[in-house]
């Protein structure tokens, strides 16, 4: 029997508990296939049921799945306002897992709308209960959140702290997909405070997980972040191979926007290599792709890689007298540009995915960093293959 049918019966028999019950259930199951306002339409309904019945608990519960999905559609302040009002009425009422699960979807929210200090305090409450109860998969959630708050407002030490312990939890209870994911967070915090060595496991660790799971997705995430911080201790084929792998990821995923940062990357570690037709060809394609998407700023950014390459491939024909032959001198290994010419990787720690309750990872973007010109009109109108 269906949750519609359910619903039919318990309103012709005017059994309010039940259909209160039965439109918390529907929402649940609506927003699992993305029928996101169907979801809070029902949310919505059970949650006034519950307030006319006095069912605080029943308030509560529908308040944080309101809040849920209506991060789901981007309605961060409306959720934010559900999530505050669910853990108030689960801390009347001595509840303190379903005010962990409250205050640690609120910290999500929070960070979306970039209110950091808030979303901090509020997964710190979210791992503090699950602490206490002993419930270590959500005290991981609450702490991979929590690090990835710190990161925002640059408090790496603390963010790094958050993540192992995360990823220590996920470990303990074999939750592999945990583990990748505060893996691949953690290595980010290490990036920031130039631990690479470190980063470089983590990131590794992850990808491992999650080639394991078959998440190509993740998997091609921690590749890329993996190929960054390989480029920041200057092992550059190691970092070009994770990069190619990324790319080639995101590409049987159709996913356009890593595939593009993927391919950028992939650009800056074969300049480092002289490889430049190999890396002017991954700053067209990565161009290409933002341009495609209307991502016009990190098109610009890839141009402005492409314009690197481009007058470093040049200059590379004059020091070796080859003129403009388009036949190229076999890479120098490891032997870094100038650096006028060298493309500057850093650490991009973007905000927080939209899955709630999510376990937020944090890509990293390595790209050029002072503008020099722009960069050939008619790139914008390059068409990926």
């Amino acid at each position: 029997m269906s949750y519609q049918q359910d619903l039919i019966i318990c309103r012709e028999l005017g059994e309010r508990h039940g259909e209160g019950r039965t439109l918390n259930s529907l929402g649940t199951a609506l927003q699992q296939v993305r029928r996101l306002d169907e979801a809070i339409a029902a949310h919505q309904q059970d949650l006034v049921i519950c307030r006319e019945l006095s069912e605080r608990h029943g308030e509560g519960q529908a308040l944080n799945n309101l809040g849920t999905a209506l991060q789901q559609v981007r309605r961060f302040d409306e959720a934010i306002a559900a999530h505050q009002q669910a853990a108030a009425r689960f801390t009347e009422l001595r509840d303190h897992h379903s005010e962990g699960q409250a205050l640690n979807n609120l910290g999500t929210a929070l960070q979306q709308v970039r209110r950091f200090e808030e979303a901090i305090d509020a997964h710190q409450g979210s791992a503090a209960r699950f602490g206490e109860l002993g419930d270590h998969h959500r005290e991981g959630q609450a702490l991979n959140n929590l690090g990835t708050a710190l990161q925002q407002v640059r408090r790496f030490d603390e963010a790094i702290d958050a993540h192992q312990q995360a990823a220590a939890r996920f470990t303990e209870l074999g939750d592999h997909e945990g583990e990748g994911r505060a893996l691949n967070n953690l290595g980010t915090a290490l990036q920031q405070v130039r631990r690479f060595e470190e980063a470089i496991d983590a990131h590794q660790g992850s990808a491992s997980r999650f080639g394991e799971l078959g998440d190509h997705h993740r998997e091609g995430q921690a590749l890329n972040n993996l190929g960054t911080a390989l480029q920041q201790v200057r092992r550059f084929h190691e970092a070009i191979d994770a990069h190619q792998q990324a790319a080639a990821r995101f590409t049987e995923l159709g996913e356009r926007h890593d595939e593009g940062q993927a391919l950028n990357n992939l650009g800056t570690a074969l300049q480092q290599v002289r490889r430049f037709h190999e890396a002017i060809d991954a700053h067209q394609q990565a161009a290409a792709r933002f341009a495609k998407l209307g991502d016009h700023g990190r098109a610009g950014r890839a141009l402005n890689n492409l314009g690197t390459a481009l007058q470093a491939r040049g200059l590379w024909r004059v020091l070796t007298g080859r003129g403009h032959s388009d036949r190229m001198p076999p890479p120098v290994l490891d032997a870094p540009l100038s650096a006028a010419l060298a493309p500057k990787p850093y650490v991009l720690v973007l905000p927080p995915a939209d899955q709630v309750p999510p376990h937020v990872d944090i890509e990293v973007d390595a790209e050029s960093g002072a503008r020099r010109r722009k960069i050939m009109d008619h790139l914008w109108s390059i068409d990926p293959q």
